[in-house]
């Protein structure tokens, strides 16, 4: 076998690039978890023309940074937040990556260049002169996967753009963060827009963020795919009281299955009405034929969506003031996805935690004159401060439960509290 000159040459420049960058770090070299193997759909960052140590040292100076994919070839760094347990699917096998766990190496004074990181999820800790630590911002070139995501950053609702699994093309989404961050997929208002699309016009997306939208069915895949999702459905009438649908499980198929739905899993007062198990049609895609049946029978002035036999749910409807859901009229709608997180040992997410946290709020709010003791109060505090810890401020802006005199005591005691 020959080889030029540059391939002999390589592994040479590898070796002297790592041995300058650990001399001056400190460091020594990490083992690979998995060779010519790169994990996609979780980049935080990227970094280029860097070392595999300095990589290294990028990830574990950040609380979010789970893992990072190297490349020695293009000396390209991908920092990486961490994945849901079993979506070995994200893995994917590309010559020259490899790919490091960097949680075997936090707290090893060796290695942790930040020992005991103070630093929050979005912060990179940096070292002082004299060794001591301290916290800055870490927004630049954020790759977020979704609003779930986002809220880890950003507390207000508006346009962001995040990075779905597989694919390095931004999207922009709206994010409504109340209640832990959904990416809205669609929304109805006020009939402006023309739902009656086409196959391809849903699959891409179409409308205005700030006002009515579909994300597109090629996202709502990519999106559910990556991690487990729930669905919301908020609905309201031309009168009486809005009402709402939720499901535990959505999921959106590919372009080949049609972009088949799952969706169980309900809770609500609006009814259970998605089909679930069926492909999407639109009016020059209709995948079962009840379309154009319903058009030719009742007249239904039809957009798009899994469907029932004539049309038992249709929010994408073009006559906006005829939304169907079941057998309910409804003149406005949004529809949107939050990403389940769970931790390593399956135990509940941020967002489970910080429902807990605020009913402990709401539930010493009702007792009689709040007749705790100080001790009581004290340990009702730091258990909805250790819940909340990362998201004080989604129940203090809530105008349900005025507490701010708690919410304060639970803000101040925040650096207290062990994370779980």
């Amino acid at each position: 076998m020959i080889f030029s000159l540059g391939q002999l040459l390589l592994p040479l420049a590898d070796l002297l690039v790592i041995a300058s960058a650990e001399c001056k770090s400190g460091i020594r070299i990490m083992n690979p978890d998995r060779m010519n193997t790169r994990l996609t759909g979780y980049k935080i960052r990227t970094f280029d023309n860097i070392s595999p140590i300095i990589c290294f040292d990028k990830c574990i100076r950040r609380p979010r940074c789970n893992s990072y994919n190297y490349n020695r070839h293009i000396l390209r760094c991908e920092l990486n937040y961490k994945p849901k347990p079993g979506f070995v699917e994200n893995f994917h096998n590309e010559v020259g990556f490899v790919y490091v766990d960097v949680n075997h190496y936090r707290g090893d004074p060796m290695y942790d260049t930040c020992l005991g990181n103070p630093c929050n999820p979005g912060e990179v800790c940096e070292t002082k002169k004299d060794r001591n630590v301290f916290c800055v911002k870490d927004q630049e070139n954020m790759q977020v996967g979704d609003c779930t995501e986002w809220f880890e950053f950003k507390r207000k609702s508006g346009i962001y753009t995040i990075y779905p699994s597989k694919s390095d093309e931004g999207v922009k989404v709206f994010c409504n963060m109340t209640n832990g961050g959904w990416t809205v997929i669609q929304k109805r208002i006020d009939g402006k827009e023309n739902f009656n699309r086409t196959w391809v016009e849903y699959k891409n997306g179409f409308g205005d963020l700030q006002h009515e939208f579909w994300l597109g069915n090629k996202y709502l895949h990519l999106l559910t795919n990556s991690g487990s999702y729930k669905l919301r459905v908020e609905l309201v009438p031309s009168n009486g009281a809005n009402v709402y649908a939720e499901y535990s499980n959505f999921v959106v198929g590919d372009a080949a299955s049609s972009y088949r739905l799952t969706a169980t899993g309900y809770s609500g007062n609006a009814g259970n009405c998605m089909a679930s198990g069926y492909r999407f049609s639109t009016y020059d895609r209709d995948n079962y034929g009840y379309l154009h049946h319903c058009f030719v029978h009742y007249s239904q002035s039809s957009g798009a969506g899994w469907y029932y036999p004539c049309l038992y749910v249709d929010l994408n409807k073009n006559d906006f003031n005829n939304m169907q859901w079941g057998t309910t009229i409804f003149v406005k709608s949004v529809m949107m996805i939050q990403r389940i997180i769970e931790d390593i040992s399956g135990k509940s997410s941020i967002v489970s935690l910080r429902d807990n946290a605020t009913t402990i709020l709401q539930n010493f709010y009702h007792q009689p004159k709040h007749q705790n003791s100080d001790d009581e109060k004290q340990a009702i505090i730091l258990t909805a401060a250790k819940l909340i810890k990362s998201d004080i401020r989604s129940v203090e802006t809530s105008n349900e439960y005025p507490f701010p005199s708690y919410i304060a005591s639970i803000d101040q005691n925040l650096q207290y509290v062990p994370d779980s």
